[in-house]
């Protein structure tokens, strides 16, 4: 997908690039690993898309990643357009928070001495 504006309209594109970090809570990060509930997500993704969008929203972008994601790799990606900054970069924050509490994604963290499992 490409990235530029096909009309004047849009101002400001907002985008969040969430990665594997490399340590939590002291802890080495060895990789992450994604299940979903695929069908249920991508309905529940286009949900919030709706709910948060409002009227200065012009495009958005959202992928998640499943399977493994080594460290330093993205796993989730959150764009969207809008005439200026603020309602573009709201709606990326909240639409990652919403994502993170409601769509039905898991992952792993994987550590050197095993995995837990957790909720995204």
């Amino acid at each position: 997908k490409q990235w530029y504006q096909r009309r004047v309209r849009g101002g400001a594109v907002s985008l969040f690039c969430g990665t594997t970090r490399d340590t939590f809570h002291g802890r080495t990060v060895l990789r992450l690993e994604y299940e979903a509930y695929e069908s249920m997500a991508v309905r529940v993704i286009g949900e919030i898309v709706a709910e948060l969008r409002g009227k200065h929203v012009r495009r958005v972008y959202v992928a998640h990643r499943t399977g493994v994601v080594p460290v330093g790799h993205v796993s989730i990606v959150v764009g969207a357009s809008s005439p200026h900054r603020g309602a573009a970069s709201e709606f990326v924050g909240r639409a990652v928070d919403e994502i993170k509490a409601r769509a039905p994604i898991w992952k792993k963290e994987w550590y050197e001495d095993g995995g837990v499992w957790k909720k995204n």
